[in-house]
């Protein structure tokens, strides 16, 4: 695709937000339909089991397997709905970023980073370079260690400063501010905030060297 100045960038700018994210809950939502439909069989072979005078044992093995896959099937339920919550967050928050793009912003989502997942959006622009990090409503520590090291590792291939965000979608009211040396910010405010930054700004051309070596 070519940008500003001429310069081409094999990275399709305009990528949908939250890609991967639906992928992995995709993923999910398969594996808890196998389980379901394996728990199905299981309570069919229990009852049978259970009708049968001489099978006692084998319909208590069955009903203890039964209760097994349930709970399997209940924790992959949970696991599917937060990737699925995640997905549409991702999406919303992308898409005010996408917002910036026509005040000359580059913003680039769902970028691979070995051993991380993926990095959820870069922005770049005249206010500095930022990593957002999109979480539902609430974040762990573990998210901030997460956001820097993804900072540091985009800082050490760009040779710019990264500022690490994580931005909550369903956080309404609370201005933004830092925690463990990461920005957090609603995604009402997240655009404004970005620009109000003040930071060194990436050279197009630095971009789009990064770009094509994803």
């Amino acid at each position: 695709m070519w940008m500003p100045m001429g310069i081409p960038m094999a990275y399709d700018v305009m990528k949908r937000p939250g890609a991967w994210v639906r992928e992995q809950a995709r993923r999910r939502e398969r594996r808890l339909a196998v389980t379901v439909g394996f728990g199905v069989l299981l309570m069919l072979l229990t009852v049978w089991l259970a009708l049968s005078l001489r099978a006692g044992l084998a319909a208590f093995a069955a009903a203890a397997a039964l209760y097994s896959v349930a709970r399997a099937a209940e924790r992959q339920g949970k696991s599917a709905a937060r990737w699925t919550y995640g997905g549409r967050s991702e999406e919303g928050v992308g898409e005010t970023l996408n917002g910036l793009r026509h005040e000359g912003f580059i913003v680039m989502h769902d970028i691979e980073e070995p051993g991380e997942g993926n990095v959820d959006h870069l922005v770049s622009g005249r206010s500095g370079v930022f990593l957002v990090e999109t979480k539902h409503r609430s974040y762990e520590l573990q998210h901030l260690r997460k956001a820097k090291r993804q900072a540091a590792k985009l800082h050490d291939e760009l040779g710019i400063w990264v500022t690490p965000v994580v931005c909550l979608d369903q956080r309404r009211g609370k201005p933004p501010y830092r925690h463990d040396g990461v920005w957090i910010v609603c995604r009402e405010d997240v655009a404004e905030w970005v620009r109000r930054q003040r930071n060194a700004q990436l050279p197009f051309a630095r971009l789009a060297a990064f770009a094509d070596r994803l």
